[in-house]
This record gives C-alpha cells, structure tokens and sequence, in this order.
C-alpha cells in the first residue's frame, strides 16, 4: 500500500471547506455525463462497501507485524505517531483524488496525469517510474515473502522436500491466475474481502496470545513514554505502514458513487489505525523492550501462530492482484488494449498476453536474483517516500493555487507532511543500505 512493507520490516520496517462543494459538484456531474468514457469496458462498478475493502486489503498487510517493534523504538508516543499517520493517509488520498479533477467537468485518468497535469512531461515520467517501481517491486517482495512462509509453514509434512524456490513459483502462479481472470478491480472484490479477513484474524490471534502470555509472566518488561532520538526511525516505520495511495486514483475511477471516496477514505483509514494500535499497544504493553519483529518471534509457539502466520501469507497473494491493477489498468490503456478497439476476444487474449508476460518477469526475478529482496527495498524507499507523502502534496499546492487560497494552517499541514515524506526517504534508504 508503498516497497513499504517490505521496508516497513526492515526499519523495524481533511479536505478544506471552500472547495468541497464544486468538488462534489464536479464527481455529480462526472458520474451522470461521463461514466461511459471513465469506465468504457465494463458495466460494474464498485460500491462504498467494496471500496472499503480494498483499501484495507491494499494498505493493512506485512507491515502490522512491525508495529510493536515501532513502539520499542518510540516509545508509547508511538501510538500518536499511529494518529498522525493515519491523519497523512486520508488527507493525501482526498488531495490526490481531488486533483484529478481540477479542471471543472474533466477528470483526469491516472496519478501519472496529474503529475503531468502539475509539472509537464518529465513530471509524469517521474511519477509513472516511481509508481510502477514500487507496484511491482511490492508485488515480487511479497511473492518471495509468501514463498519463504509456505516453505517454513510445510516443515514436518510430505510436501517439505519441494523447497522454498518451489513455493515462491508456486505463489506466483497463483498470482498470475488471479490477475489474468481480473478485467478490472471490481472482479477482485472477493480476493479484497478474504484478505481483509486473514488480516481482522491475524489481529486477533495477535492480541488473544499476547494478553494469555501476559498471564505467565512474573514481571512486565519496562516500557518508555517517548524516545527522542529513535523517533524517526519510529515515525517512518509507521508511516510506511499506511501507504497505498498508489491505487486511489483507479480505486476512486472504480466506485458506483465517486462522491463517496472520502467518506470510503476516512472508514477505511479508521479502521486500520484501530487494528494498528491494538496491535502495538498489546504488542509493547506485553513484552515491553523485548518485543521483536515480526511480532510473531515474541509469541509463545504453537498451532496459533501457524495460523496467524498462513492469514498474512493468504493476505500477501491476495493483495497482489488489486496492487497490480494500478500499473496494468495505466499500461493496457497507453497500449490500446480495450474492447472497443480490438472487440472483445481480441482484447481478453492480448491483456492475458501482456500480464502474462510482465508475471513471468516478476516471477524470474523473485526466483532467481539472489539481492533481489535487498535490492528492492532501496528502490522502494525512495518511490515510496516521494509517490506516497511529497509528490500528492504538491501536485495539490501547484494545480489549486491560483483556484483558491489556501489557509496558513494548510500550509503548515503541508509542509510538516513533506517533511515526513523527506525523512522516510532518508530513513528508510539509509536502513536498506544497511541491510545489503
């Protein structure tokens, strides 16, 4: 959701009110006159509720495991950092949407046409290369972490001898399937539900072991209120725990009801720093500066964490199609691969073609160079950082600022935003140095 949670492990790991009402305007009259040209090949459409889980199924994956580690580095001030975040996601997920829609009665297709619409071609270059670096570098993080849990999942069962190389293609493939059956984000809705499930049991088999393991000790292990000196590395690992908006754009392009997006925004964002917190809070209130990360490795063993740890594998490969869509949904459009233009038979063979093809190459990579883990996550630090916190803020200054005036406060909200975003980048690029 940003390679966020891929570095999400390895740090550890509102809208303004004088616009709001032309921009629900303008997502009125985009709904009625322009359906037909937004979404040209497909009838069905998101509803709210779906919306909802494909944020959470997109944004609340790896990096909750990270979360108590976080907390050991921040201290309980951590739990603010959890708000803030939070408060960063939403606020740059409805700038982003409401940029594409800065021209009245025109809605621009894609966060790569707003960076262009911001700051002309090299803009869009930018922003396309940083998105689709991170998507895809994501998608291959998680498919190697996927095989890797499979393989340790199997220890001690006649499935054992395949080996790990074994369970990264297998995880791929089921990848592939999934992404080649999908025309458009609608039909993974039902993927976006599991793996919104495996997340809410995840959480829970967290938090029930963590409170009966607290039974058994005879001394809690201290905590700290605030560590000054570890909150960057803190914040920066919370805050990469939030990225996502990468897909709003085709999420938003997605809903029945466009106008609805801030309030799916806000729910869905809600909801996770809910489970984020509970799960930091148990995690570090539990085993206090001993904790580890993943929080897995501070529970005591057993059939529970096995579970545990098969719900965020389910959640990694079923996150994988709907991250994809970002990039495919862009790139089939640049390439003219629709109905309309090729009919439908020619239009099915040529997008199973195009995905396959692009699959095979994520595939090689995760399976056979052998940095590619470590590799990765040096690049997503910076795309993500950038894509995630910096660009959203000033596409939105640049392509508003001669539309309305904007308060002190924004600016200050803003600036402290960017801010955030530059000291991820440097946190989190210098933490993946590290790890080479």
């Amino acid at each position: 959701m940003t390679l966020h949670h891929r570095q999400q492990q390895s740090l550890l790991s509102n809208s303004d009110t004088n616009n709001t009402d032309s921009y629900r305007s303008t997502d009125t009259e985009y709904n009625s006159s322009q359906a037909d040209e937004r979404v040209p090949e497909t009838s069905h459409l998101s509803s709210t509720t779906e919306t909802f889980f494909h944020i959470v199924c997109i944004t609340a994956g790896t990096g909750i495991l990270q979360l108590p580690y976080a907390l050991k580095s921040g201290g309980w001030a951590g739990m603010a950092y959890i708000a803030l975040a939070a408060a960063i996601s939403a606020y740059t997920g409805k700038i982003l949407v409401r940029c594409l829609y800065y021209k009245h009665g025109v809605r621009l297709q894609s966060y790569s046409e707003v960076a262009e619409a911001a700051f002309g071609p090299r803009g869009r270059l930018v922003v396309r290369t940083l998105k689709d670096v991170n998507l895809l570098g994501v998608v291959g993080i998680y498919i190697v972490l996927a095989g890797i849990s499979i393989d340790s999942l199997v220890v001690g069962t006649p499935v054992e001898q395949f080996g790990e190389r074994f369970w990264i293609a297998a995880s791929a493939v089921v990848v592939w399937a999934a992404i080649v059956a999908a025309r458009q984000i609608h039909d993974v809705f039902v993927l976006s539900i599991f793996g919104t499930l495996t997340t809410v049991v995840m959480v829970v088999i967290v938090i029930w072991l963590g409170v009966l393991d607290l039974e058994f000790m005879h001394a809690r292990p201290p905590t700290k209120a605030i560590d000054i000196r570890m909150m960057p590395i803190s914040l920066a690992s919370i805050c990469f725990s939030f990225g996502g908006n990468l897909n709003w754009p085709d999420l938003e392009a997605s809903m029945k009801s466009p106008k609805k997006w801030s309030k799916a925004l806000s729910l869905a964002t809600t909801f996770i720093a809910f489970i984020y917190a509970c799960v930091a809070a148990v995690g570090y209130g539990v085993y206090g500066g001993h904790v580890r990360s993943p929080i897995f490795l501070s529970l005591p063993s057993g059939i529970a964490v096995s579970i545990a740890k098969a719900m965020i594998t389910a959640h990694v490969l079923l996150a994988c199609p709907i991250l994809l869509t970002a990039v495919f949904i862009e790139a089939e459009r640049d390439l003219n691969i629709s109905s309309n233009t090729l009919g439908v038979f020619k239009e099915r063979l040529w997008r199973a073609v195009f995905r396959s093809l692009l699959m095979l190459v994520i595939a090689l990579f995760a399976l056979f160079v052998s940095d590619f883990s470590k590799i990765v996550p040096i690049l997503g630090a910076v795309a993500a950082s950038l894509v995630v916190f910096v660009i959203p803020v000033a596409c939105y200054i640049c392509l508003f600022k001669d539309q309305r005036q904007f308060l002190v406060w924004e600016f200050v909200w803003c600036g402290l935003i960017v801010l955030i975003g530059l000291a991820c980048l440097v946190v989190g690029t210098s933490q993946a140095l590290a790890d080479l």
